[in-house]
């Protein structure tokens, strides 16, 4: 709406509403280019209505007019292929299972053999006999509650409906409404999600994916219908996977692609590190493997080697013991089987333009036994480098006892203190281009070396990194750099990779959380702040080319906190290595958190409530499927599934950035938002989150400064974190 008034917006924002005509309707007659607009049409779903402004002489008020968009677009069918499962028999699969001599595999020396001869060709002739793969064509969206007593009903109705149309009796008629009553679709729904909620009461991810499946959104990680390759925007199928599957594949070179003139293989050395005690891989227990197969998610997709996870779940007991030996295997020979290096790679939709294919994430699709190895292989690699502190304090990413609530508590007490001392503090968001995808194989190598990794670590990582392919429904392409997104080990790699680029910040401060990068300084010169920035931003930028990191100049951002010092109009840049100026933003999206220049949060809470309104609204929406067992807005508590909606679905927007988001929901006080609707007041879940914190501060996994229960109170003190 055009300069819509604040106490209006607030009345539509409590109700869900939106507003779909944003022309204006009508004209002042000294003023023919300029309107106002006081008609108005409101809605709570505005993607299926078009709105339209009609200009006539009749009255000074524009017409106004609004068409649902209510045609249904046909879908071709869907042809999937998957196991069949309409004759397994889990006890004949067992059977055959148990009649295989796993033992022999101990006697097998290369683990490729093993894998393909012993284990992979048994398991899959034995799987395919019970469970073959067959085509499956869909026509209509999958509706696990539309059941096939519902389907039938459905069609005794249109028979009986035809039947009273052709013979017109009030007798077929009445048959036609029994019939019709008792086709209750929206109960049936209902009771479907019921079900599901109870079963899911003690799991929040199984009820979360409940909540998110009410939602009827589209998956983001499917191929888009067109993209644009070069100049020109295709729409061929083909094309779209064969470019798709190249710029992956080659999506770690952007880096030499960049730079001109060619750079060392080999990062230099930022500082001089004490070497850490040898290590090197310890045997993997046959119990611990049968804990990770026994804990394998069984709804999750299989790699490319096809060994679905529910299989491998169900047999567990059986195939723990040879599946433990091919993984000590590996270690003895340094090799892992060719199959565990292929990734089926999904592409995921970041935001920005659908048809740029660098506003796609690749998510690797692993096979499920190389995920339960690296999975093993992390336990061991993470133990050696926690006990022995081999992370930067400064990295909050892939750690326990980390997350983006500590780091955001670091970062933001470090600034709000330099605001309180009356001195200016300047920051730069770094952003770099596919982190992940260009990470260089032998500066990793070395960097493992350099921590005291033996020479059959070293040569089991670089077998690991050797002979890589990756695929997006096409044929394989070899990936010769970055370790694979969506793997259990490659985020420990890439922390490792990054770990040394915290000690070149100089006389600035520093914080890394995965690829997400905040370089920030403060005191009462804003020249002398600005130039120190500088400094350190060169040095940052120099490591990052050592490593071979590419800087996104375009989104690495600039912003100076202050709220009451004085400020010159213009600001002395801050520039990149290749004299590119950075821009300054008064916004910034850190860790999921809207920042803005003087700390107010204004910009958050206005993003958190559009969140919050559209969730809220979502779940109106549903309340016909709701009503049983959890209301949008509950009288009552006792339910067991009202509380987890409030935390699955609210509570981590409200809870987790700010302190006091209650009042900026309906302008009011600050608590009196929750309390008709039985919402928990903000305060007390503030104060039970620092008695907890507190409590586990003393854990020596918990970052730094949170381990002293005083600076901890001093973060949550009157100074600096209270006043968000």
């Amino acid at each position: 709406m055009l300069n819509t008034p604040a106490i209006l917006q607030s009345k539509l924002d409590a109700l869900n509403l939106r507003q779909i005509i944003n022309e204006p309707t009508r004209y002042l007659p000294k003023a023919l280019n300029t309107g106002t607009l006081i008609d108005i049409i409101l809605t709570n779903f505005p993607s299926k209505y078009t709105s339209a402004v009609f200009n006539q002489d009749l009255s000074d008020h524009c017409l106004i007019a609004c068409i649902r968009n209510g045609s249904a677009v046909k879908r071709p069918p869907l042809i999937t292929v998957k196991r069949s499962l309409k004759h397994f028999s889990e006890q004949a699969f067992l059977i055959d299972l148990a009649g295989v001599s796993w033992k022999d595999i101990d006697l097998i020396p290369s683990v490729e053999d093993a894998w393909i001869f012993k284990k992979k060709n048994a398991f899959l002739t034995i799987l395919n006999k019970h469970a073959p793969f067959k085509k499956f064509r869909t026509r209509n969206r999958y509706s696990p509650w539309f059941s096939p007593d519902l389907t039938a009903l459905n069609q005794h109705k249109n028979i009986l409906w035809r039947s009273a149309l052709a013979s017109n009796s009030l007798r077929d008629m009445q048959l036609f409404r029994e019939a019709r009553n008792h086709y209750t679709v929206r109960k049936a729904k209902a009771s479907f999600f019921k079900q599901k909620f109870a079963s899911c009461n003690t799991n929040s991810k199984k009820f979360w994916d409940t909540v998110k499946s009410m939602e009827n959104k589209n998956t983001s990680s499917q191929l888009p219908t067109a993209l644009k390759i070069g100049n020109t925007v295709t729409t061929d199928k083909s094309t779209i996977i064969e470019n798709f599957n190249k710029h992956c594949s080659t999506a770690g070179h952007a880096f030499h692609l960049a730079t001109p003139t060619p750079v060392n293989s080999t990062a230099p050395p930022t500082a001089t590190r004490p070497s850490l005690p040898h290590f090197s891989f310890s045997q993997i227990h046959s119990a611990d493997v049968l804990k990770e197969l026994q804990n394998l998610d069984p709804y999750k997709s299989a790699g490319l080697d096809n060994l679905d996870p529910f299989f491998l779940k169900l047999s567990a007991e059986i195939v723990a013991t040879p599946i433990t030996s091919l993984f000590n295997l590996s270690f003895v020979s340094s090799e892992i089987p060719k199959d565990w290096k292929a990734a089926a790679v999904i592409p995921l939709f970041k935001g920005g333009d659908t048809l740029d294919p660098n506003c796609y994430r690749p998510i690797s699709i692993l096979p499920c036994l190389s995920k339960v190895f690296k999975s093993q292989v992390n336990k061991q690699i993470t133990d050696h480098f926690e006990s022995h502190h081999t992370f930067s304090a400064m990295q909050s990413g892939f750690r326990a006892g980390h997350g983006c609530t500590s780091a955001m508590l670091k970062v933001l007490n470090d600034i709000l203190t330099a605001i309180d001392k009356k001195h200016y503090c300047a920051a730069v968001f770094i952003d770099l281009a596919k982190a992940f995808d260009s990470v260089n194989h032998h500066i990793l190598i070395g960097r493992l070396n350099s921590l005291g990794f033996s020479n059959d670590c070293l040569a089991w990582f670089t077998n690991y990194f050797s002979d890589r392919v990756q695929c997006v429904k096409s044929v394989c392409q070899a990936v010769s750099m970055g370790v694979p997104q969506g793997s259990i080990l490659g985020p420990t790699l890439f922390s490792v990779y990054i770990n040394e680029v915290a000690l070149a910040a100089g006389e600035s401060l520093i914080h890394l959380y995965a690829d997400d990068t905040i370089l920030y300084t403060s005191g009462p010169s804003l020249d002398t702040v600005l130039t120190t920035l500088q400094a350190s931003f060169n040095a940052i930028q120099l490591s990052f080319r050592g490593l071979q990191l590419l800087l996104n100049t375009s989104k690495t951002k600039c912003m100076l906190f202050n709220r009451s010092l004085p400020t010159p109009t213009r600001l002395s840049n801050i520039t990149t290595l290749d004299g590119s100026d950075l821009e300054y933003v008064d916004n910034y999206k850190y860790l999921g958190v809207w920042l803005d220049c003087k700390l107010s949060f204004q910009t958050h809470i206005k993003h958190l409530q559009s969140k919050v309104k559209s969730r809220i609204g979502n779940t109106i929406s549903q309340q016909s499927i709701l009503h049983s067992c959890c209301q949008t807005y509950p009288c009552k508590t006792d339910h067991p599934t009202n509380p987890r909606l409030w935390r699955c679905h609210l509570q981590n927007s409200l809870q987790y950035p700010t302190q006091q988001i209650g009042c900026s929901l309906s302008q009011c006080n600050p608590f009196c938002h929750q309390s008709p609707i039985y919402y928990p007041p903000l305060r007390p879940v503030r104060s039970r989150w620092l008695a907890l914190a507190s409590y586990s501060s003393p854990n020596p996994l918990a970052p730094c400064h949170l381990q002293d229960p005083a600076r901890l109170s001093q973060l949550a003190g009157h100074h600096s974190i209270s006043h968000l």
